[in-house]
Formats: structure tokens, C-alpha cells, sequence
């Protein structure tokens, strides 16, 4: 009885480890003052060696409606490919897109139609990453929107500081390694993506 017991338990075991872990799905509410404007759900699923994640968000006030969908693939911690499309909502020709395709040892990108690549490098964490964990020791991401690498600076106390190319700075806040807050400094004025679950 016994053996039949433990042979349950290791074959229980060994279909546990077999299976994808389960999704990490984190949701933000975006806040404009202390007025709530729109929402931010991050999903990463991990399979093995591969990674996906979508960063989903939606604004709305008065002036703005804005929709970005982000999506990223990784194989053995390498950025593979990425895909973000922005739009008002109101319809789809207006919609912008960036694409970001690794081919061999560069990355093609596609901003809007503007092509260029990356040469001779591998992209380790994109911004999408900063969602799911704190970035300990690391100085730059890949900016999935933009198609450039940006700064990134511990500033301490799980705080760290985003420097975007027309100088503006962004600060994720994460408290025991989970982000908390994302501080963005927008031309609405100050927003804050603080995670509500």
C-alpha cells in the first residue's frame, strides 16, 4: 500500500512539472490626479524556454481615448519578436503599430513604417519585463514602442528611474520585487499606474 501510495505521489509530481507554469496576470488602474482614467493588465505565460507577455491598456478622458496592446515573445531569454499597435479606438486606420523581428544576429524594427536595425546585439529585458519583476543590476531596456534602448537607473529603496529620449523620466516603484507603481510623466500632465491586483 505504501508503494502504491508514493508511486502516486511521484507520478502526481511528474505531471505537475510537466505543465506550463501558470499565468502571472497583474492589473493596474491608470490615474490622473486622483481621478481613475483607464486600466493596464499585464499576463505573462512561460513554457519551458519560452516567454510571452501582453501588456494591454486603455485610456480614456474627455479629450484622449488611447489603446495599446503589447505583446512579446521570448525563446531562452531573448527577445524573438515583439508587436505593439496603438489607437484612438475610434477606428482602426488610425492605428500605429511597431514591430520588432529578430533575424540571425540583428533585430529588424518597424516604427510606423520608418525601418532600421539592431545590429550584433541580443535584447535581454524589454520595458514589458518591468511589470513582472524588479530589475535588479540591469541598466537598460528595449523599448518595445519606441524601438530603442533606454536608461535605466536604480535609484534605491525599489525604486528606479526610465529616461525616455526626449528626457522625460518615468519611475517604477516595486515593494518585495512586485511592482506597485509606475510613475509617468505624459503630455497630460503626471499619471500613476498603480496595481490594484
Amino acid at each position: 500500500m505504501n508503494r502504491l501510495i508514493r508511486l502516486c505521489f511521484i507520478i502526481g509530481s511528474c505531471l505537475v512539472a510537466s505543465n506550463p507554469l501558470q499565468a502571472q496576470v497583474h492589473t493596474f488602474e491608470i490615474r490622473l490626479g486622483s481621478h481613475p482614467v483607464g486600466t493596464v493588465e499585464a499576463r505573462c505565460n512561460i513554457n519551458g524556454a519560452a516567454k510571452h507577455m501582453e501588456i494591454k491598456s486603455s485610456l480614456e478622458t474627455r479629450f484622449v481615448s488611447k489603446f495599446t496592446d503589447i505583446s512579446c515573445d521570448y525563446n531562452n531569454n531573448v527577445l524573438v519578436q515583439s508587436l505593439v499597435t496603438r489607437s484612438s479606438g475610434k477606428n482602426s486606420d488610425d492605428a500605429k503599430a511597431t514591430i520588432t523581428r529578430r533575424e540571425g544576429a540583428r533585430y529588424l524594427i518597424n516604427v510606423e513604417g520608418e525601418q532600421s536595425a539592431l545590429n550584433n546585439t541580443e535584447i535581454l529585458h524589454s520595458v514589458s519585463d518591468l511589470y513582472f519583476a524588479e530589475p535588479k543590476q540591469i541598466n537598460r531596456v528595449y523599448s518595445e514602442t519606441l524601438g530603442k534602448f533606454l536608461v535605466l537607473k536604480a535609484l534605491g529603496n525599489g525604486e528606479y528611474e526610465l529616461t525616455l529620449p526626449d528626457g522625460k523620466k518615468n519611475f517604477y516603484r516595486y515593494q518585495k520585487g512586485a511592482l506597485k507603481e509606475v510613475e509617468v510623466n505624459h503630455t497630460l500632465g503626471k499619471a500613476f499606474i498603480v496595481r490594484t491586483g
